[in-house]
């Protein structure tokens, strides 16, 4: 039974010796064959990629048509602000909105007079409230007055700073 056992284990570690021969000095027409290599042609036909220039069309440099835009972009984050109340979002997203906001409405006074902006700054007036409670807890914040604060915003907003409201206030030109 012993030698059957050490026959065993001698023609294992033989075997495992021819394996790891055979591997270290494989035939090099096997490890050619195998193997990649770039052909000697192909150096001198290498791609050179033509790039052409792309004509991107410029930014709208319509006053009126930015305004809108600003416009929309506000409506959809006073739709978000509304939701945050009702969730009860963290201060720290409110304050992101409330970021937006105000700089929509900062990009929105450069396309305007004077008068308009005034009324622009009078519209950012309405989250400095809703902004300064952001420090206290949900439980400490004036609610009510917030959604007052907001619903005036939306209300001052419509009314005065539509862009069919405030035809003929635009700037000529943004640049």
């Amino acid at each position: 039974m012993n030698n059957l056992n050490s026959h065993k284990k001698a023609v294992l570690a033989i075997a495992g010796l021819l394996v790891l021969s055979l591997t270290l000095s494989s035939c090099d027409s096997l490890r050619q064959k195998f193997t990649r290599k770039k052909k000697q042609g192909q150096e001198d036909q290498s791609f050179v990629p033509v790039l052409e220039p792309e004509e991107y069309p410029e930014p709208a440099l319509n006053p009126e048509f930015n305004y809108k835009e600003n416009y929309a972009l506000i409506k959809a984050w006073y739709a978000d602000m509304w939701t945050a109340i009702d969730d009860k979002s963290t201060a720290r997203y409110i304050h992101y909105i409330i970021t937006q906001v105000t700089n929509h409405i900062t990009q929105m006074e450069n396309l305007v007079d004077a008068p308009t902006q005034a009324n622009l700054v009078k519209l950012a007036g309405f989250l400095d409230y809703y902004r300064s409670s952001l420090d206290d807890s949900w439980q400490a914040r004036n609610v009510s007055r917030i959604r007052s604060d907001l619903i005036e915003f939306d209300r001052f907003m419509r009314d005065h700073l539509r862009a069919d409201k405030i035809q003929g206030h635009f700037v000529k030109s943004i640049r």
